[in-house]
């Protein structure tokens, strides 16, 4: 039968094909649907790694790219860390089962870090950096995201700052600034990347030179894309002037950077930030996004696609010659960008704008809590757990004032006191790193008659 088919087709003509009016008509409209889904699914990564032992931290991890970007890398072997709002909740817990299930993975961890709060990050960050010996770190993957819909009105997190400023920029900001003393004592032959994706959007993101953060000036409301646009600029620009400082560091053993940064365009997914963004936030414009939803199928990509250029930032074995980070889309390395990416005086600017803002914040938010613990009573609770953990004697003392703490307990332990002022001078004086003199006791003198 297709013999016949075929044979006809060829002496008589394609009109005798079966359904020749049909094929006619719809063929090419799949064929060129097809070729754009293919042209729009973007390019895809040859590069791989092993990534056995390899420790990375995610942000954004349990939705969309991040969630991508986590299975990606457990699947391989590695350890991940994701930075999460909530790490007690029903919903995380079961995601992370889940992940480790689907990767056959137990190294996959959720670390408590609201992006929302900088205390918070720095509070991770501080639990990261204190240990006794460094803790092993491969790359910082930085995909959370906050995007506004339209006609929502300007929200602002407890610290002051625009919700997806403080997202998108400000909590990725602070967070690889306090991580700095952790990358630098890996050792040289530890190749460590750092990822900051960032977005199409980031061309129609204004900057002006007098409000990086957006605080004086009016929130677009009908197009809050512009403030979105201008987080991820901003984080970009900031991933190009860390490379140039990490470039500038000098390590005590002399070993050239091992540092890389890369700024990764993923392009256009159907993510949830996405979709939320599309159909304004509203249940009109969902239904309106579902009935669209082939527009958005043929022209946007999925997270295992735009997950690509990613993988090629942590996974290629070498990068070309450059003064700061790489920009990278479509697994290729850009030569061009927005003029902002190779102002250095806009990137100095920047930074230290940046970091003024940030230590601002700080400080009033720190004296917003003790206002609020004070007037819980929470101030007196704090500080009797802290003299209660400097009281453990099951922990080494580490400060004179621990040291103290614990030779009080032992006194109302064994409920005497010690006695010994000699003994406890030289054992404190010792703690502090102080000689000490020794204490004589006291001549007593003949008594006359």
């Amino acid at each position: 039968m297709p013999i016949d088919i075929l044979s006809s087709a060829i002496f008589d003509g394609p009109e005798t094909i079966p359904g020749w009016s049909y094929i006619k008509t719809y063929v090419p409209i799949v064929t060129a649907l097809g070729a754009a889904k293919y042209y729009f699914g973007g390019s895809a990564n040859t590069s791989d790694r092993n990534m056995h032992g390899r420790v990375f931290i995610v942000t954004g991890g349990t939705s969309g790219l991040g969630a991508e970007v986590v299975y990606q890398l457990a699947q391989r072997g590695a350890q991940v860390v994701l930075l999460c709002r909530l790490v007690q909740d029903q919903w995380t817990v079961d995601f992370i089962d889940d992940m480790r299930e689907k990767t056959n993975n137990n190294l996959v961890f959720a670390e408590l870090c609201d992006l929302l709060l900088l205390h918070s990050v720095r509070q991770f960050a501080t639990t990261w950096l204190d240990s006794s010996t460094p803790r092993r770190l491969d790359g910082v993957v930085c995909c959370a995201a906050d995007c506004t819909p339209r006609g929502s009105a300007r929200s602002v997190t407890v610290d002051g700052a625009e919700r997806q400023m403080a997202v998108n920029y400000l909590a990725h900001y602070h967070l690889l600034t306090l991580l700095r003393p952790s990358m630098h004592v890996q050792p040289p032959d530890r190749d460590v990347r750092i990822v900051l994706t960032t977005c199409s959007s980031q061309a129609l993101g204004p900057i002006d030179r007098d409000d990086f953060l957006w605080e004086k000036r009016a929130y677009p409301q009908n197009a809050p894309w512009k403030v979105y646009g201008a987080s991820k600029l901003l984080l970009g620009i900031f991933g190009r002037l860390l490379q140039r400082d990490l470039l500038a560091y000098e390590r005590p053993d002399s070993a050239p950077c091992n540092i890389q940064v890369s700024i990764v365009n993923p392009g256009i997914m159907r993510t949830a930030s996405t979709r939320r963004a599309l159909s304004f936030g509203t249940i009109w414009g969902l239904l309106l996004y579902i009935l669209l939803f082939p527009v958005w199928f043929i022209f946007f990509k999925n997270s295992y696609e735009g997950v690509q250029s990613v993988l090629f930032a942590l996974f290629a074995p070498v990068f070309g010659p450059h003064d700061g980070g790489n920009l990278i889309q479509e697994c290729k390395i850009l030569t061009k960008g927005r003029e902002e990416y190779y102002d250095y005086e806009l990137q100095d600017q920047i930074f230290k704008y940046t970091a003024e803002a940030i230590d601002t914040m700080e400080r009033n938010s720190a004296i917003e809590r003790k206002k609020e613990e004070k007037r819980l009573g929470l101030d007196k609770v704090n500080e009797k757990k802290r003299v209660d953990k400097m009281r453990d004697l099951s922990q080494k003392p580490t400060t004179t004032e621990e040291l103290e703490q614990k030779l009080l307990a032992m006194r109302e332990l064994m409920n005497f006191p010690l006695g010994n002022p000699k003994i406890e001078a030289e054992v404190l004086a010792q703690a502090s790193g102080r000689e000490t003199k020794k204490i004589q006791p006291k001549k007593k003198g003949k008594r006359k008659l």
